[in-house]
């Protein structure tokens, strides 16, 4: 018999080693082909040849590759940044409120 190398909806997946839904998400995308065995009508029963499943595999194959830097952001320089220094920041503040303190105590008199 033909189907016999064909492969249910569970087996593929488990042969793709993804989920099932996963799997069915891809099918109902067109990502993954399908036979149709049976003459229902209103399910189809679907049946997967492992050489579809291949090329899916083969088509789910990809590289990463690292963004080409320029030599400026190469060296750790990034465009429009700056660096702050907040300690010199909370320095001031503490100033200023030390300097408005000394403001009101010499307004008001000693508290």
């Amino acid at each position: 018999m033909l189907t016999s190398d064909l492969l249910t909806a569970d087996e593929a997946a488990k042969l793709l080693r993804i989920g099932r839904r996963t799997f069915d998400a891809h099918v109902a995308r067109g990502d993954i082909a399908y036979i149709a065995v049976g003459m229902g009508l209103k399910r189809t029963r679907k049946r997967f040849d492992p050489a579809d499943l291949a090329q899916f595999r083969e088509q789910q194959r990809r590289v990463e590759c690292p963004p080409e830097l320029s030599p400026k952001q190469a060296r750790g320089h990034v465009s429009g940044s700056k660096s702050v220094d907040f300690a010199a920041i909370l320095r001031e503040r503490r100033e200023e409120r030390k300097a408005d303190r000394e403001k009101r105590v010499n307004k008001f008199g000693a508290k």
